[in-house]
């Protein structure tokens, strides 16, 4: 326990806020993980950027040093779901809880991507491990289908992504389209181009959204 506390220690005091807004990263990329943001793929599969930035140059901690504390902090959760201990997913193997994707550190600038089994263990090891770098309690994602039978879905006042009032019937009828249901406010990259967004949401390109505190819904190809 002790270990475990003092990995989610280190991981914090290095962890700043970077700003807020979407990366640009080009026509052929649609996430490139430069800013903390919630990426959501076209077969629902949930990844995370967590971007830390040190008030000069980091001459305490190495990439290695941090790929430590981030694996060690993977593994503990993946171990306390039942899961295998390790921390990066394998080839042929079953998806872990959370897996760490890629570290990098350059001068100020720290880069950790993580790949998740479930939604829920995106904010579950986000609450466990200090991850302050978005709001989000809550976060499920599925086909309009399954999303739509949410309660509270039906009284939801959509939007165009260009900003126009959408019928809530109307959007409901584009079954194969993903939805993405958020509680909290963080920014969120779909694979998809973004269809409807919930009021309050602020799109920011046709694959970027900005939620705002409360629970929002984004509608995505």
């Amino acid at each position: 326990m002790k270990k475990k506390k003092a990995v989610i220690a280190a991981l914090a005091a290095m962890t700043v806020l970077m700003a807020a807004g979407c990366a640009k990263s080009g026509p052929a990329q649609v996430w490139d993980a430069g800013e903390n943001s919630i990426y959501v793929t076209k077969t629902m599969e949930v990844e995370s950027a967590m971007i830390y930035t040190s008030e000069k140059t980091n001459d305490l901690y190495t990439q290695e040093g941090l790929s430590a504390f981030a694996k060690e902090a993977a593994a503990d959760y993946n171990a306390s779901k039942g899961a295998a201990a390790e921390s990066e997913n394998a080839e042929g193997a079953a998806k872990l809880p959370v897996a760490l994707k890629s570290c990098t550190l350059e001068g100020q600038t720290g880069t950790l991507v993580f790949a998740y089994g479930t939604p829920e263990d995106f904010t579950q090891f986000a609450q466990e491990y200090g991850d302050n770098t978005h709001s989000v309690t809550s976060l499920s994602v599925g086909a309009m289908t399954e999303i739509a039978s949410q309660a509270g879905f039906g009284e939801a006042g959509f939007l165009t992504a260009a900003g126009k009032e959408a019928d809530t019937a109307e959007v409901t009828k584009q079954q194969e389209d993903g939805v993405i249901a958020i509680e909290g406010a963080a920014t969120v990259y779909t694979e998809g181009k973004i269809k409807y967004v919930t009021d309050g949401c602020t799109v920011r390109d046709e694959h970027c959204v900005a939620t705002p505190e409360g629970t929002s819904y984004i509608v995505f190809q």
